[in-house]
């Protein structure tokens, strides 16, 4: 039988090479530490971006580390972080911080296939989620999730080329303005998203936005294979968990409910939700059937620590 490409699996065959690069959050550190640092970092990645030879699909920005989806050669995507790294040190030099840049490592994953590519961005855009339960991964500024299927997308802006000087040395945080691409659009001091992520190119990887918000939500596993992948905890929401815990129940133990379970094998759900999938004993409690007494007893260091 002779397979019939997608649209999407074809412009994913003809684009590329596509790279993951991020750092690993800083332990004891906040490298963006209020709004105006927020505003800064976007726009040192609005001019490091421009300043290169690859191109943004994806960011995400936390207080203490950062994510990209990048198409590009290695080398090239290696020498945008390296851009960015360099502007983001001379800012924070000025203000007494030198020594986090130092810190700041950046890792790189290839993406070598389609479905890859959907989960690593549907993993960057629930970054700011997983972290912070204020979040709606689709509306919060610092990370690209609201520029994706949006009708009402706001692309305005003016150029950068037109800010005055006073203006364009607090948009670059440097007395030195040299270089500054005249297509990044300006609001409030901050770069436009639109006018330097493709997010139009993004979205040619999706068939639909239905496609697109069902990589966000519903592709659990994915997204823990993605978090395991870069040493995180997956952080699962409640529904996202008791869906994993019913799918374990089914395919490993062949019943329909965790309540069907005898206790050995409800305490082996347990096992499995908090190791493999980073439950807290709580939730691992309300997707199993046991009482939170009992999956204190099984883990009480996590007991202790959420004392």
């Amino acid at each position: 039988m002779i397979r019939t490409f997608t649209q999407c699996e074809i412009q994913f065959n003809h684009s590329g090479p596509f790279y993951h690069i991020y750092t690993s959050p800083l332990e004891n550190e906040i490298i963006f530490r209020n709004i105006e640092e927020y505003i800064i970092i976007t726009n040192l990645i609005a001019i490091a971006i421009t300043q290169s030879n690859c191109r943004i699909l994806v960011y995400a920005i936390m207080s203490n580390h950062l994510h990209f989806i990048l198409e590009g050669t290695e080398t090239d995507c290696l020498l945008f972080f390296e851009l960015l790294k360099n502007s983001l040190n001379r800012y924070l030099k000025r203000h007494g911080r030198p020594y986090i840049v130092e810190q700041m490592t950046p890792g790189k994953t290839e993406i070598t296939n389609l479905k890859q590519l959907r989960d690593e961005i549907a993993y960057v855009i629930r970054n700011p989620f997983v972290v912070r339960e204020d979040v709606n991964p689709l509306a919060y500024p610092w990370c690209t999730g609201y520029l994706y299927f949006n009708p009402f997308l706001d692309t305005g802006g003016i150029s950068v080329s037109k800010l005055k000087t006073r203006e364009l040395r607090a948009f670059t945080s440097s007395r030195l303005v040299t270089n500054v691409d005249s297509s990044i659009l300006v609001k409030d001091g901050c770069a436009n998203p639109a006018s330097f992520v493709d997010y139009k190119r993004a979205m040619l990887f999706f068939d639909n936005a239905r496609q697109f918000v069902m990589n966000m939500y519903k592709n659990v596993e994915a997204q823990v294979e993605v978090a395991k992948r870069y040493g995180e905890v997956p952080h699962l929401n409640d529904e996202e968990m008791f869906s994993l815990s019913l799918k374990i129940c089914r395919e490993m133990f062949k019943v329909n409910y965790p309540r069907d379970l005898d206790y050995m094998k409800q305490k082996q759900l347990a096992v499995i939700l908090k190791n493999d999938y980073g439950g807290s004993n709580a939730q691992v409690a309300r997707c199993t059937s046991l009482s939170v007494s009992e999956v204190n007893a099984m883990f009480p260091l996590a007991a202790r620590n959420k004392r």
